[in-house]
């Protein structure tokens, strides 16, 4: 992530304050301790990537740890700027935030994943408290710093009009037969059906497969097979598959551009997080130029990595 590789790089900055002295502190957030403990369990936490090279090994776990400290130094600012200003996580939001993850396990198969995981209940609480922190400062300090003018809008939506271009498609049915006799009578049965399909598949020696792709998505031997036919046509059998195959056209759909009305809300919401995203860098470089960072040693090289 961008932020935790800015936080990472400012940590460096930051080690030339005189180094936490308390035992298993392993940093000093304007004087409130990170834990050892709470770095190592985040570590654990992350999916493990063994390095390329075995001489890397050592290089790449200290990265690690200096990651898991930067999201643990970044999550205790995000905390007491919400605390200044009196809009800090509650237990309330706590407790629904914890009962909406429980929601998704049945009995008690919440309680036996961590246990399995080996994660400790409360410092699983800890770790959602300061996903919600984050969440916080984005929505309630910084999102109200986002504006968004019409003209962006629209200057977007005229860059970028190819992304808006909804391509051409076709909705299809491939039949497969180990003959073409067999394949033949099948089709000729289906001929004006309104439902091809259906008709198709009651026949035992044909294999039939309904599909929807857009053109550009089909196989090119498939792509030159269909464009010579019409809705409600059938092509001719040709040797592939299981022995023989034929395609019947159901539906086109033809190639069209979105306007800026219909995708009005989706540009918005590209730009608002591009917005978003530019002010949590502001706040985080303000935040760690005006806060007292104190590192242990030990830890300082892999931050900066």
């Amino acid at each position: 992530m961008r932020f935790l590789l800015l936080a990472a790089a400012l940590l460096l900055a930051a080690a030339c304050q005189p180094e936490p002295r308390d035992q298993g502190v392993a940093a000093r957030v304007n004087g409130r301790p990170i834990m050892v403990r709470t770095v190592e369990f985040v570590h654990g936490l992350s999916p493990y990537s063994p390095p390329l090279e075995t001489g890397k090994a050592l290089e790449s776990l200290s990265a690690e740890y200096g990651r898991a400290l930067a999201l643990l130094v970044v999550e205790e600012l995000a905390h007491q700027e919400l605390t200044r200003r009196g809009l800090e996580i509650t237990e309330a939001e706590l407790v629904t935030a914890e009962t909406a993850v429980r929601s998704g396990y049945p009995g008690n198969a919440f309680e036996e994943a961590l246990t399995e995981e080996g994660i400790d209940l409360a410092s699983w609480r800890e770790r959602l408290r300061g996903r919600l922190a984050l969440d916080a400062l984005a929505q309630r300090v910084l999102r109200p710093r986002v504006s968004l003018a019409p003209e962006e809008v629209q200057a977007y939506y005229k860059s970028a009009s190819q992304e808006f271009v909804q391509p051409a498609w076709v909705k299809f049915v491939r039949v497969e037969s180990k003959t073409p006799e067999a394949l033949r009578s099948a089709l000729e049965s289906a001929r004006g059906a309104a439902d091809p399909a259906g008709v198709l598949g009651v026949f035992d020696e044909v294999h039939v497969q309904s599909q929807a792709l857009e053109e550009t998505a089909l196989p090119a031997k498939w792509r030159e097979a269909l464009a010579r036919l019409k809705p409600g046509e059938a092509g001719s059998p040709v040797q592939g598959g299981i022995g023989w195959e034929a395609f019947v056209v159901l539906e086109r759909g033809e190639a069209r551009a979105e306007g800026l009305v219909q995708v009005y809300g989706l540009v918005e919401k590209r730009l608002a997080e591009a917005k978003l995203s530019e002010e949590f860098t502001r706040w985080l470089t303000q935040a760690l130029n005006t806060s007292v960072i104190q590192i242990n040693p030990g830890l300082t090289a892999s931050a900066g990595r």
